[in-house]
């Protein structure tokens, strides 16, 4: 087999064979670079290639030395290089001076490796050759607006085994894998209980989304007023996509996690029985975890109150895409306090199953707390959006959020379960970043919190925090800021 030393090392070998020998440090980069992945690679045994623009031939060059008997066929329009690739005169290399010619030409057969350059790039290019061929590995390069990349994306892991598009000028890769299953993008798994008069928005609104492969689980936490039977009528209309889970009462994490567990997606999302979604929200939120292999995406949303005014929260920085409001987060523990708003992201199945991240049904109120914090922490890449897509409706009666008596003695609980849980795995900058939300979280308790109960929370929280993070006191006037919120 080859071995690549260095690039003056192999010109010595090559020169006299390079179709464009301008071209060929570049090509030599981007081959070490893992430019194009590294599943697509002339380095690895191929018995079978397509190379749609030749570019310097030191692709198929390498491959012929990998394998002397492998197949070659190559696309190349410009009628000067494809003069010097017939002169090479190389057995079972074959030059087609149009993809026309080369499609009419070449049977149906299997191909190890397909590798497209940018000025040759198209989607019906592509169509064409995942309806002829079996291929296992495909890349190349192209620029954002020769198509739509999720289409591509969608495209590719449907007809592929592997696929790698470098995006031109871009943070971002088409990439992944075939998709092994038939399996919904996302699931959407609604916990409901008491919300009769508020269901139908709800379930239209992710109904009705942009996003057509989607699972719906409506999870009716033993309902005692008609939110059951409005479930069961959404699952008679469109049985395709809804089903419904009757439960006992058991609290919101107990419903979210019956759902979660039942989610046959590549991604699930959480949404409020009370709430609503914009139309395109799961179709971009899918969008950007595809396209940046998320674990977490996120998007924004709005508090809707009953006299209809609206608040904003975009909450989207530090990214590496435009203005720092979209794309891969550079620092995904910069999210952790981050208000734990687990409705408005995606979360991809497989990274929940492999971290054991579920909801803690013990706890019965604000669940949402623990999930939020324990994703955010395991998560190594979160992407983001601004758009505000997810309608929060503030101030219903019966909300956890209205709360202002004992019930919010439940951050106690939920604290200390969670510093148990992560403790054992959790780096200095996880932890530090628990204790900030755990102040933060008695700050906001203490501010609304009936009077006569708030000597007796301060205090509890007091003694939590100095017992808790005694490795992490910092000097930051944390106890004065709780006192201030209990006044």
């Amino acid at each position: 087999m080859l071995r690549i030393e260095s690039f003056e090392a192999l010109m010595e070998e090559m020169k006299f064979s390079l179709v464009d020998e301008s071209l060929a440090r570049k090509d030599y980069d981007r081959l070490t670079n893992s430019y194009y992945g590294k599943s697509c690679n002339p380095l690895i045994f191929c018995e079978n290639l397509l190379i749609i623009g030749v570019r310097s031939g030191l692709e198929f060059l390498i491959a012929k030395s990998v394998n002397s008997n492998a197949v070659v066929h190559i696309v190349e329009s410009n009628k000067s290089l494809l003069e010097k690739i017939n002169k090479l005169n190389i057995a079972n290399v074959t030059a087609f001076s149009s993809f026309k010619e080369y499609i009419s030409s070449v049977k149906s057969q299997k191909y190890d490796y397909v590798r497209i350059d940018r000025v040759n790039f198209n989607l019906d290019l592509v169509a064409q050759l995942y309806s002829k061929h079996n291929i296992l590995s495909i890349c190349g390069e192209l620029k954002e607006a020769d198509c739509k990349p999720l289409t591509l994306y969608r495209l590719s892991r449907n007809s592929c085994d592997s696929f790698f598009f470098n995006i031109k000028d871009k943070n971002y890769n088409v990439a992944g894998a075939r998709k092994c299953i038939e399996q919904p993008e996302v699931s959407v798994v609604v916990a409901a209980y008491g919300v009769e008069n508020y269901l139908d928005e709800c379930v239209s609104s992710i109904v009705h989304q942009t996003l057509k492969n989607i699972e719906i689980l409506i999870v009716d936490d033993g309902s005692i007023d008609g939110t059951g039977k409005k479930a069961d009528e959404w699952q008679k209309r469109f049985p395709d996509i809804v089903r419904v889970i009757h439960k006992e009462n058991g609290g919101c994490a107990s419903a979210r996690l019956e759902g979660m567990r039942e989610a046959k997606g590549e991604y699930v999302a959480f949404i409020d029985g009370d709430d609503w979604v914009e139309q395109p929200m799961y179709e971009d939120l899918f969008e950007s975890a595809a396209l940046h292999n998320s674990e977490i995406a996120q998007c924004g949303f709005y508090e809707f109150f009953a006299d209809q005014t609206k608040n904003y929260y975009s909450t989207a920085w530090g990214a590496d895409g435009q203005n720092g409001t979209t794309g891969l987060v550079k620092e995904p523990t910069e999210y952790l306090t981050l208000m734990p708003s687990i409705w408005r992201r995606i979360y991809k199945t497989s990274f929940l199953r492999k971290h054991g991240i579920e909801f803690p049904v013990q706890i019965r109120r604000h669940d949402d707390l623990p999930f939020a914090f324990m994703t955010i922490a395991r998560a190594k890449r979160i992407s983001v959006i601004p758009d505000c897509y997810y309608a929060y409706r503030f101030n219903r009666p019966g909300q956890d959020v209205g709360a202002t008596d004992e019930r919010l003695f439940i951050h106690f609980e939920i604290f200390e379960w969670l510093y148990e849980q992560v403790r054992p795995w959790a780096s200095m900058a996880i932890m530090s970043n628990m204790r900030l939300v755990e102040i933060g979280t008695h700050s906001w308790v203490l501010s609304r919190l009936d009077s006569h109960l708030k000597n007796d929370y301060l205090n509890k929280s007091i003694s939590g925090i100095s017992e808790r993070y005694k490795r992490y006191e910092l000097d930051d006037g944390w106890l004065d800021r709780l006192k201030l919120a209990s006044r």
